[in-house]
């Protein structure tokens, strides 16, 4: 009888040391451990990635250091006076008051206060409809985090493994990283169904297992695509993987 397995999901703990520093992060990062020392006029750094990047712990981490606190919409004409704060997925759709985020931004020019802000698009791109506002928004310093490397992804998988006190060998994750997509949403996806799999059939970590599971996401959203072929006299073209 196969075990019911639970939705188990892809937990993070806003600690420094469970950040995983790869080259696509390194630069944020260093951003995040020089505060308060953040470049331009105003105290305000924009922490821009794909969803799942990172960003959400990198705030998390900030936020300890910071004594700030976070906050997903500014719906008056108010904002929180002399506190450090997170603004969380500014392009998420809330409800963001642009006088206040535009009285908000010119608070943390005298240093009294700094504003750290999330989002999947750099602020200075957003379409804003107060003119200074648009204006601050370009001035603002941006940290961006980048799709992950493989380095990243199989240390990401390998940590995902190890908080469960599972055992994986190196070839299994190889095995998963050379064909997964160069996402954390992926890795979060694989993983959990790998981890479900394993658990619902009382089956260890191994290559057969991995090989069900990466069949099964190999047509999907969540699969590396091959390089498109070699065109003789096409600049920028790539060999297709093996």
């Amino acid at each position: 009888m196969s075990q019911l397995p639970l939705d188990l999901q892809f937990i993070s703990t806003p600690g420094r040391d469970d950040f995983l520093v790869s080259d696509c992060n390194r630069l944020a990062t260093s951003w995040i451990d020089r505060w308060p020392d953040w470049p331009g006029q105003y105290r305000v750094l924009n922490l821009v990635g794909p969803a799942a990047s990172g960003k959400s712990h990198l705030a998390a981490i900030w936020s300890l250091q910071a004594d700030a606190h976070a906050i997903t919409e500014l719906a008056d004409g108010t904002a929180p006076a002399n506190e450090n704060l997170v603004l969380d997925n500014l392009d998420a759709g809330n409800v963001w008051n642009e006088e206040a985020l535009f009285h908000l931004v010119n608070r943390t020019a005298d240093g009294a206060a700094s504003v750290l802000v999330t989002s999947e698009m750099p602020v200075a791109a957003m379409e804003w409809s107060l003119p200074d506002l648009s204006s601050r928004m370009r001035a603002v310093a941006v940290a961006t985090l980048d799709a992950p490397d493989d380095a990243l992804l199989r240390a990401l998988l390998e940590k995902y493994f190890a908080d469960r006190q599972l055992a994986v060998a190196m070839q299994v994750l190889d095995y998963m990283v050379s064909r997964m997509e160069r996402s954390f949403v992926a890795v979060q996806t694989i993983a959990a169904a790998m981890d479900r799999r394993s658990l619902a059939e009382h089956r260890n970590l191994t290559l057969p297992l991995a090989r069900e599971i990466m069949t099964e996401f190999a047509d999907g959203d969540h699969a590396r695509q091959p390089a498109l072929p070699t065109v003789p006299g096409t600049a920028g073209s790539e060999p297709e993987e093996d």
